[in-house]
């Protein structure tokens, strides 16, 4: 990684427009040094210059591996050493074309734009980051990757393939120290979208009634969520796909679902947020993170010892309530207080949740289901519901899934169907309530040093050697790299990301092979 205040290398290609060139201007202000790739060298010298004299202009033509090659010599030449790639140059369809009126060179062109040029570009970035043992590669996919474009065949297959790039490439790498992740932008207002709806291809009434936010995003909304995953913020964070579209990808209604622009707002200062299950792990990191923002808590904690600790740390300015959030009346209880102190809620941590029981499914009483089921999605689920209320426009939303819904775990079926439920609780309520300006997501934890993680060693339900080898980190997570997480989610920086699930598990969920996921190399 870089020393402590030096300035990172930031390479873009594609950086002379749209997300692009909000993600150089990005990086700028944070005290990079940016490198502005891109075909059109003559623009992108104007770009670099506007930026002021520690950057540069290089001419990147991805389609040419030669000009890829030669542009990545040029700077370890000149700056030997490359420290994030944001690997955002793409081509979309001219128009809309039936598959079979489609041409093989048509075809052929985007497909060695959109990924073979990804690829090199991202292989000779690897061979820099990988000599100097750190770096952070963001590739730019899009939502047409995850659900289907009629007659945008090729288009849609191109960005599906580079998601699995970014998944590939993040395993192999990982261990080396360097992270690899996707942005998956929905539709954004750049001037290639102004193009198509100028041109008549694209119908800005259609599109915007089938996005929850009820707009299109910003170029420099996606470019957040680059400079995100390019920071140590997101150190855990690997072979991850962040989508920041306004939650298009996940709305499953058959009608609009939105008829105007949802309300904006931004928190009033100090922000009121809501942490249930905050005595301990990731809990406690997201209490002590957002307390040190400034940020007045609600602090929802099951265990009475805890919530007892917890009160006398934080004092009078904050609100510590012992209850159990499968207890109704208790939950709705502790936001009497806050509404009753503070008259609003700003953001809720939907965190607490038990581990499973551990038997075989055979031997399970509906007891043993229902209890664990309970604590993690309904529990949660009537979190929500109660603290909605209190939100207006800007609210946020982060509930606390799990890698268990994401793949299976044996003999824990509860869970791992609490964890999905909460999933798609998240996707529901983000289609819900996007209309009012809340938004809702989830982040996906993996096995995190927790004192709920560190028990399953404890008592032989979980081997650590066997867990560090299929983490292709080849660590556990700390709990505070899932708060910073979750802060991002709940920050403006996230104004278009809602109904996102975003994994923070150091690459589990994205290793696939057999045998160890830290031993490639």
């Amino acid at each position: 990684m870089t020393s402590k205040g030096q300035s990172r290398v930031v390479l873009v290609t594609g950086g002379a427009d749209g997300i692009g060139w909000a993600a150089c201007q990005r990086f700028v202000r944070a005290g990079d040094r940016v490198l502005v790739a891109d075909r059109n060298v003559e623009r992108a010298r104007e770009r670099a210059a506007s930026l002021g004299p520690n950057h540069r202009a290089i001419a990147m033509d991805v389609s040419s591996e030669a000009q890829i090659c030669e542009g990545f010599a040029q700077v370890f030449s000149e700056f030997g050493r490359l420290d994030v790639l944001v690997n955002n140059a793409g081509v979309t369809d001219p128009q809309p074309t039936a598959t079979l009126d489609q041409t093989a060179q048509e075809v052929s062109r985007l497909q060695a734009i959109n990924v073979t040029g990804a690829f090199l570009a991202a292989r000779e970035a690897g061979r820099l980051m990988i000599a100097q043992g750190h770096g952070a590669i963001i590739n730019l996919a899009s939502g047409a990757g995850l659900v289907a474009l009629a007659k945008r065949t090729s288009y849609s297959a191109s960005k599906a393939a580079v998601i699995s790039l970014t998944r590939t490439l993040a395993c192999e790498w990982a261990a080396k120290g360097v992270r690899v992740n996707a942005v998956l932008p929905g539709y954004t207002r750049t001037q290639m979208v102004q193009d198509q709806i100028d041109a008549g291809l694209l119908d800005p009434s259609i599109v915007l009634g089938r996005i929850p936010l009820g707009r299109m995003g910003e170029p420099e909304e996606m470019a957040e969520g680059v400079f995100f995953l390019a920071s140590e913020a997101a150190s855990y964070v690997v072979g991850a796909t962040l989508v920041v579209d306004g939650a298009y990808t996940i709305y499953g209604g058959s009608g609009p679902a939105s008829s105007s622009p949802a309300p904006r707002g931004l928190a009033a200062s100090p922000r009121i947020s809501a942490i249930t299950g905050g005595g301990r792990g990731i809990g406690r990191s997201v209490v002590e993170l957002f307390q040190a923002a400034g940020d007045r808590l609600l602090v929802i904690e099951r265990d009475p010892d805890g919530a007892m600790a917890l009160a006398a740390e934080l004092g009078d300015q904050h609100i510590v309530v012992q209850a159990d959030i499968t207890d109704g009346a208790a939950l709705e209880a502790a936001f009497d207080q806050a509404k009753a102190r503070w008259g609003r809620l700003d953001v809720l941590i939907n965190n607490a949740g038990a581990a499973d029981v551990f038997k075989p499914t055979l031997d399970q009483t509906v007891e043993d289901f229902t209890s664990v089921y309970n604590v993690n999605f309904s529990g949660p689920l009537a979190t929500a519901k109660a603290a909605a209320p209190l939100m207006g426009p800007g609210g946020a939303i982060v509930n606390l899934g799990s890698i268990a819904g994401l793949g299976a775990l044996p003999r824990r079926n509860a869970y791992c169907a609490a964890k999905a439920a909460v999933t798609m609780m998240t996707r529901s309520l983000a289609c819900e309530w996007g209309p009012a300006g809340i938004r809702v997501n989830t982040v996906a934890p993996g096995y995190i040093e927790t004192p709920a993680v560190l028990a399953l060693k404890s008592g032989g339900r979980a081997q650590f050697d066997k867990i560090r080898r299929r983490a292709p980190v080849g660590r556990l997570g700390a709990p505070l790299e899932v708060a910073r997480t979750i802060a991002f989610l709940t920050s403006p920086a996230a104004s278009y990301i809602t109904g996102a699930t975003l994994a923070v598990d150091g690459g589990w969920t994205a290793f696939g092979d057999a045998g160890d996921a830290n031993d490639l190399l």
